[in-house]
């Protein structure tokens, strides 16, 4: 059996409140191996979003240890895991988070241009993807030019340039009608498969979860097998 590309162990994190601390996480355990799909369900403020933003080293954790491909995250200092971010994450956020000014193709070229300079594959690289989710003709086009399905598109396009090991999606398709939702879900899980790369998926919507291959729930800030979705 290959190595997990994602480790989490005991991950826990509290917010202050006037009150006293507010535990979010109480310790979660979490292990994906290399192209396995796994999807995260909860009730609204069950702490979804933090544990994906935890897992993506983007919120400290109060205790716990995290592991991007065997690299023990929680010991590096900010430069070094904002490096290792950028070799080993992908990240799919539900309001897409596309630079209005730049046209499809170079918010595609902006995830390599934060993690160095861009190279002619790379450039290859984001047509390639871009012709891969439909939007080969649209490639000119600035995000207000673009419909919300294409808009994520774009977002998935990027999220992948940089070959990832593992890919984090947050809501994807939150803000998206069920038809569009449902076939940018389908892109999302047939790139991520072609391409080998890890997928934690972030969904309230139960029928996304039965797409992959281990559906969970956050409840009581721990994770668990979902016992129907």
């Amino acid at each position: 059996m290959p190595a997990p590309i994602l480790i989490a162990a005991g991950l826990a994190k509290s917010y202050p409140t006037p009150s006293g601390d507010l535990p979010i996480l109480r310790g979660v355990d979490l292990q994906v191996l290399p192209g396995e799909s796994v999807s995260i369900r909860g009730e609204s403020g069950s702490g979804k979003t933090t544990l994906l933003y935890c897992l993506a080293g983007l919120e400290p954790v109060d205790s716990g240890e995290l592991h991007w491909d065997g690299c023990a995250v929680t010991t590096l200092d900010a430069g070094a895991r904002a490096r290792s971010r950028a070799k080993s994450l992908g990240f799919v956020f539900q309001s897409y988070h596309l630079t209005p000014e730049l046209d499809a193709y170079e918010n595609v070229l902006l995830a390599r241009r934060l993690a160095g300079n861009v190279r002619p594959e790379d450039r290859s690289r984001a047509h390639e993807l871009l012709e891969r989710v439909g939007l080969g003709k649209r490639l000119r086009h600035v995000p207000g030019k673009l419909s919300g399905g294409e808009a994520q598109r774009v977002a998935v396009a990027r999220a992948l340039l940089n070959r990832p090991r593992l890919l984090l999606a947050d809501e994807p398709t939150g803000n998206l009608d069920e038809h569009t939702a449902k076939e940018v879900i389908t892109l999302l899980l047939r790139l991520c498969s072609e391409e080998n790369t890890a997928l934690v998926l972030v969904t309230h919507h139960a029928g996304f979860a039965a797409l992959t291959h281990r559906a969970l729930r956050l409840e009581l800030g721990v994770l668990a097998v979902a016992a129907s979705v």
